[in-house]
């Protein structure tokens, strides 16, 4: 399957989505400033590779924000041709426990119900490309891996076992074994760079506790510098142009079912949950009013039903031998200190600092190599912040940072939606129009899918995502 030069994915996807298309908003003419853009190659994990609503999957790759900048950069005057992605027939990617496909659909209006179909999974398709795929974006990719070519075929860093590496870096005899050099066989003159996110987002999903910390900000340091180092050495002339890494905080993933909980619980009764690092009787309690409150992680939807009811549930279905020292679960469950909230299921205030400290620390580690490598840096962080604070209002829709009815993020509460991809591109397209005195046009993001209207303009979505579907998400952020 191939695109066209204006980023459009093939006539059968397009006509899927009602034939919608990318067009140039009127504004400045449309030019690159003399420069010349022949090749165009993208670098990043799960947010370059278009994945969303917790799967790999054509008709959201079509959609990826790399996949969009090459249609508009097409639009302006660049001669990218046909940006070739690592496509995934619908509906894509496996569970690696299920083995059906792990995207997540709306099962039932009731509830809402979200979650897999339990469908067959698609298969990879553009598979005899002989050339490396322009957009190097693979899912679970942390800064280490832009270098690494020990070990691509399968990410086998404990605990992870990741096979898209595979899928994106295949036939690497002939085409390279690392990130790094297959985006170098290219020889591209303008990279997009967005890598780091995972380096902190599993720390957070997991609630601190697979891995129990952040990649070190050393460790970062020399990663990133090495990496943006090896790249610029290696494209001298290249345009460079890195995102650098949003607050964990400011998506609906730790957003969502807090307040729920908070809106359910008895007058007079607290939340009781697990801080950092325990795995007994609770040593936090929360009725959600302080000033920094834990923040409830989306993998908890299957639990909240239970608040209050007597059982052990989670610890039945996260294979506990026996339960913890201190663990009654004859009380009800999240209300009392014997069978609290589970600390893998809540991001408290001191795991929320050492996620917010890791961020801050790596974004300014991302602006100072940049800087020393002549590379633009794209404010995501500064995006996504004024996203949450205020929503954000382009082509005529006011997207926030809630739950689906947003409009930004995808069912999985962490991957843009068809709409956020294209709100995500315009942001680098904004940088790269700044830095370069380019003159790309925006994509315009009203003609892109939107998420489901009668989700999106209700009230505030809190979902029931049957256990276990979170699977995928654990296995690309090496928390299973």
């Amino acid at each position: 399957m191939k695109l066209t030069k204006y980023g459009i994915v093939a006539l059968a996807i397009a006509l899927l989505y009602g034939g919608c298309k990318i067009t140039a908003p009127s504004g400045p003419v449309a030019g690159l400033g003399g420069a010349t853009i022949g090749k165009y190659v993208a670098v990043g994990n799960s947010l370059t590779a278009g994945y969303q609503s917790n799967g790999l999957f054509a008709s959201a790759q079509a959609y990826s924000y790399p996949n969009l900048i090459a249609g508009q950069l097409s639009l302006a005057g660049g001669n990218v041709g046909s940006f070739q992605q690592p496509l995934y027939s619908d509906p894509g990617t496996p569970d690696a426990v299920t083995g059906k496909a792990s995207r997540y659909e709306l099962i039932s209006w009731v509830g809402p119900v979200i979650g897999p179909r339990g469908l067959t999974p698609g298969a990879p398709i553009n598979t005899t490309l002989p050339r490396p795929y322009d957009n190097l974006g693979i899912p679970g990719a942390v800064i280490f891996d832009f270098l690494d070519s020990t070990n691509v075929g399968i990410k086998a860093l404990p605990p992870r076992s990741n096979p898209l590496f595979a899928l994106v870096l295949r036939n690497q005899a002939a085409l390279g074994n690392s990130i790094f050099q297959q985006a170098v066989a290219l020889k591209p003159d303008l990279v997009t760079f967005w890598l780091g996110n995972n380096d902190v987002l599993g720390f957070a999903t997991s609630g601190g506790v697979s891995p129990s910390a952040p990649t070190s900000t050393p460790i970062f340091t020399a990663l990133y510098t090495q990496a943006i180092g090896t790249l610029r050495a290696a494209l001298p002339n290249a345009k460079i142009v890195v995102a650098n890494i949003p607050d964990v905080r400011a998506i609906p993933f730790f957003n969502t079912l807090g307040p729920k909980i908070a809106a359910e619980l008895p007058a007079g009764v607290a939340l009781q949950y697990q801080k950092h690092g325990n795995s007994g009787v609770a040593d936090g309690s929360t009725n959600f009013t302080e000033a920094n409150p834990p923040l409830i992680t989306l993998t908890g939807a299957s639990y909240a039903p239970l608040l209050g009811h007597p059982g052990g549930k989670w610890y039945r279905d996260h294979g506990y031998p026996a339960l913890p020292p201190g663990i009654d679960t004859t009380k009800p469950f999240g209300l009392h200190p014997q069978n609290p909230w589970p600390d893998a299921l809540v991001l408290d205030a001191a795991e929320q600092a050492t996620a917010g400290a890791s961020v801050q620390a790596f974004n300014t580690v991302i602006a100072g190599v940049a800087a020393a490598n002549k590379a633009v840096v794209v404010d995501i962080n500064g995006f996504f912040n004024r996203l949450k604070a205020s929503g954000y209002s382009t082509s005529g829709i006011v997207f926030t940072a809630d739950y689906i009815s947003g409009g930004t993020f995808s069912f999985d509460g962490v991957h843009p939606s068809d709409q956020g991809s294209g709100v995500v591109a315009n942001q680098f397209i904004a940088a790269m129009n700044s830095s370069f005195g380019w003159s790309i046009p925006f994509v315009d993001v009203s003609a892109l899918p939107a998420l489901m209207v009668p989700l999106s303009k209700g009230a505030k979505v809190y979902p029931v995502i049957p256990e276990g579907s979170f699977g995928e998400l654990e296995m690309l952020w090496g928390t299973r």
